[in-house]
């Protein structure tokens, strides 16, 4: 396997979309909590890099084998670039290896607290794709991409860097008791500005299975836009994004954020004219890339 097949296969051309979230996280614990910890940054980067990667090598696998429609299993890069799926595999392993390996020094180095989150985040990566019900193949994946890539991307960042301050934390007494502690006066601001990174990869993941509609259906793979049909799939797509400058606005007023934060929703006025080509014309190569 070539070096550019490798990166194909693993679409290594998203992984700066999945690291947005993570760096937000920190840029947010530097400025709300004045705290920055390298260490448990650094390797849970490699980590986030590494079920990304797995992820998306993982759905190009499982794709390869559950194809439904000759003309797409024929485009399947499994196919058009002769991988073997032995070696495809071993791949997707070897990655979920050094993600296991780095969740377990993350967790040792923090809290007991990042193993629910990240715990479940391991298994959805696994079962997006995987099994007789993959979530795939159901009007779930924008929700668990926000969720996994988005808010808990965000929100893990934000931890690994502050998890000393104690408003996210599990301990035990004596006895092996244990006490999980939730202070929502810390956590709510972080969910706040969550949110943003929420709206951003489930408009990802939603914009692109609106291109993708005809092609799912062929495939028996029925996601969102298949329920909600296009109008009505275009119309939450741009109010999800207009809720999003909301949360900076209010983020911005409740002090959460800093007013140079105003920047964003400046910055954004530019993604206007891109939504409304999208809602033009969805279509994978003309508009979605914008």
């Amino acid at each position: 396997m070539t070096l550019k097949t490798f990166f194909n296969f693993t679409r290594i051309q998203t992984l700066p979309a999945a690291l947005l979230s993570p760096i937000a996280g920190c840029l947010f614990a530097l400025w709300y909590f004045k705290s920055f910890h390298f260490w448990p940054t650094f390797f849970f980067f490699i980590g986030l890099a590494s079920i990304n990667l797995f992820v998306s090598a993982w759905n190009n696998l499982m794709d390869y084998q559950k194809a439904l429609d000759p003309e797409y299993k024929k485009w399947n890069i499994i196919v058009a670039k002769s991988i073997n799926p032995k070696l495809a595999l071993k791949i997707c392993l070897s990655f979920l290896v050094v993600d296991v390996i780095v969740g377990l020094v993350v967790l040792f180095m923090t809290n007991l607290a990042v193993l629910p989150i990240g715990g479940l985040c391991f298994l959805i990566a696994i079962f997006y794709t995987y099994g007789p019900f993959a979530f795939y193949r159901f009007p779930l994946g924008e929700l668990l991409a926000g969720l996994c890539e988005g808010f808990f991307g965000f929100f893990l960042a934000v931890y690994l860097n502050s998890y000393d301050k104690g408003y996210f934390f599990i301990s035990f007494d004596k006895n092996w008791l244990m006490t999980w502690t939730w202070d929502f006066k810390i956590l709510l601001p972080i969910i706040l500005v969550g949110l943003m990174c929420f709206v951003q990869n489930f408009n990802i993941m939603f914009s692109d299975n609106i291109c993708d509609l005809d092609q799912d259906i062929r495939n028996e793979r029925y996601t969102l836009p298949y329920y909600l049909k296009i109008p009505l799939s275009l119309k939450i797509f741009t109010g999800l994004y207009l809720f999003a400058g909301l949360c900076i606005l209010l983020a911005i007023c409740l002090k959460i954020l800093p007013i140079w934060s105003l920047l964003m929703l400046i910055i954004s006025v530019r993604v206007i004219p891109n939504i409304q080509k999208f809602r033009a014309k969805q279509s994978k190569s003309e508009t979605f890339h914008l």
